[in-house]
């Protein structure tokens, strides 16, 4: 049997794997940057700051969904954190997107900005992004998971 000591190890190894130096990647705006098809848990940093964790059941699709507004919640509040005050601005949505001016200006920002990192696991990914979230406060995350019942 696995016992919380066990899970907490796991998830130890799991949180340095991602915030190691060593595996993080530049963010270029290019399809397929992330070639891992398993599911797995991801990493977003700004300026090498933490500020995004996510799961997902394939990874190569989640980190290509970031090349569009619509697909990926990071990438709205990037938009909403950098450009909101713009008078272009409005806000984006899984429907609409931002106005192809701040478009242009977001994507400058995230290959200025932005890297992250993933691994592959088969199991205990929401378990693990609600464990990171819980056990780091003091981090300023753009998106929050509320524990799941």
């Amino acid at each position: 049997m696995i016992d919380e000591k066990d899970i907490e190890n796991y998830f130890i190894e799991v949180r340095d794997y991602l915030l190691n130096k060593e595996n993080k990647v530049k963010f270029n705006l290019i399809r397929n940057q992330c070639n891992e098809v398993e599911a797995g848990v991801y990493c977003f940093f700004v300026d090498n700051k933490l500020k995004y964790i996510g799961e997902s059941g394939c990874l190569k699709k989640r980190i290509n969904d970031l090349l569009n507004t619509k697909n990926h919640t990071f990438r709205r509040s990037l938009g909403e954190l950098y450009f909101s005050s713009n008078e272009l601005y409005t806000k984006a949505s899984s429907t609409s997107s931002y106005h192809s001016d701040i478009e242009k200006l977001l994507e400058e920002k995230m290959k200025k900005h932005l890297s992250f990192s993933h691994m592959a696991m088969k199991i205990g990914r929401k378990e693990f992004e609600e464990w990171f979230q819980k056990h780091f406060k003091e981090i300023e995350f753009l998106n929050k998971r509320t524990k799941r019942k």
